[in-house]
């Protein structure tokens, strides 16, 4: 069975409150009398369901062009964990939450906040605790994707210098970040093989994606 995790891209759509808006414009429409439908699409390198190159947080670190296309795909296991807004997810909820993760899984968070997408509920949200980070470091997982905005404190509970540290341990170990996937329900506390390849954007710091799991039967 093959489940889609990407949000669907939209003029308006959520997005992290810093950035500015997705927007599609039209530009030639057969309605109009052209022979041809023409879309301008805009949108943030971060809006959307999107991977996180290094260099997003560290100078001179890979960016998304530069990261192997065996990156992109591989198995992992999808985690159920359900924490409240501003409550941070540990190192137990992992082994709790779903199968062994093993050395180079890439594992997927299934936190619930999926279904807040397109409510202001959406942007204050659980975080991996810096611990987590590590230990995931220590494990050798590949990529680590989310049903949030982002992995580390949502904006609204970040202190004054807030630093990022969830983003920096892991992609400073070259750890893939994905984050604002759709739904992981169907899929919670399986193996899955992820395949998530990202457009390729020259010196990009993320690139947007479609991620599809193959959960078997």
């Amino acid at each position: 069975m093959l489940v889609d995790v990407t949000q669907p891209l939209y003029g308006g759509m959520p997005k992290a409150l810093t950035l500015p808006d997705v927007s599609i414009t039209p530009l030639r429409r057969l309605a109009d009398g052209e022979p041809v439908e023409v879309t301008q699409l805009t949108i943030p390198s971060h809006a959307g369901t999107h991977i996180d190159a290094p260099s997003h947080v560290l100078p001179g670190a890979k960016t998304i062009d530069q990261i192997p296309l065996e990156r992109f795909t591989g198995p992992g296991v999808v985690v159920s964990v359900r924490r409240a807004p501003g409550e941070t997810i540990g190192v137990q909820d992992v082994l709790d939450g779903g199968p062994e993760l093993r050395d180079g899984d890439m594992l997927l968070l299934d936190t619930g906040w999926a279904a807040k997408f397109g409510t202001d509920d959406y942007h204050d949200h659980p975080s991996l605790h810096p611990d987590l980070a590590e230990w995931l470091v220590e494990r050798g997982v590949g990529l680590v994707g989310v049903d949030v905005v982002t992995p580390d404190l949502p904006l609204p509970r970040r202190p004054e210098g807030f630093g990022f540290p969830v983003h920096h341990t892991l992609l400073g170990r070259e750890i893939l970040i994905a984050e604002n996937l759709a739904s992981l329900a169907p899929a919670a506390g399986r193996r899955v093989h992820v395949s998530a390849f990202p457009l390729i954007v020259r010196g990009g710091d993320a690139g947007h994606v479609r991620m599809v799991l193959d959960v078997p039967a």
